[in-house]
């Protein structure tokens, strides 16, 4: 069974940089404004999704037990690094 990648590739990304912005929260530009928090995390999830859909990576096909995988591997790090 094929399934195309970007759904995986999303929640992968997802899971990548929350995980990041939990190990280290002082990459945010500015502690004390909110805003520019969610503008900054929002964008650091936008950008990579924006260029896999301009390269078309995303359009690739791939076995199911691979998106599997690809997501479960994104949950884990987001997992992993809070701890």
């Amino acid at each position: 069974m094929k399934w195309k990648l970007r759904i995986p590739m999303m929640l992968f990304i997802l899971g990548l940089v929350s995980g990041i912005y939990q190990y280290y929260p002082n990459i945010m530009i500015s502690q004390e404004n909110y805003l520019l928090n969610s503008i900054q995390f929002l964008a650091s999830i936008g950008i990579p999704i924006y260029i896999l859909e301009k390269t078309e990576i995303n359009k690739k096909q791939i076995n199911f037990l691979f998106g599997i995988l690809l997501i479960f591997s994104g949950v884990l790090i987001d997992y992993l690094m809070v701890i």
